[in-house]
């Protein structure tokens, strides 16, 4: 009886030993599939947010390069107006002068300090 209960310890031995790691194996397998496509689904899922960062980010750039040709064209406009104002002024100065100049030339007197001055005038 004796050895029979050793050999049942020896073969419960060896059971134990073979046996519930592989009951281990088959039991948590579900459980580490299930980690590692977790693992999987996450890093898929930063690999689409580091895209779509950087399309984010490109996007950010270019609008901000838009904005900054739309703010020069709106400063060459201004600049512009103001050139074509400037114009119109000087063109009125000119105008202005030129007909000062004719004035002046229809009085202007040929003959200096003398009472007959040609062409007459009431100066």
């Amino acid at each position: 009886m004796e050895q029979l209960s050793e050999l049942f310890n020896v073969i419960g031995g060896i059971v134990t030993t073979i046996l519930l790691p592989l009951l281990g194996v088959f039991m948590f397998h579900d459980q580490k599939k299930r980690k590692e496509e977790a693992s999987a689904r996450k890093a898929e899922a930063e690999n689409i947010t580091s895209y779509a960062d950087e399309w984010k980010e490109l996007y950010e750039k270019k609008e901000n390069k838009v904005h900054e040709l739309d703010a020069k064209i709106d400063q060459l406009y201004v600049e512009k107006n103001e050139d074509r104002q400037r114009i119109r002024e000087l063109m009125e100065k000119n105008a202005a002068l030129e007909v000062d100049k004719i004035k002046l030339e229809s009085r202007r007197c040929d003959v200096k300090g003398c009472e007959n001055r040609q062409p007459p005038s009431d100066y």
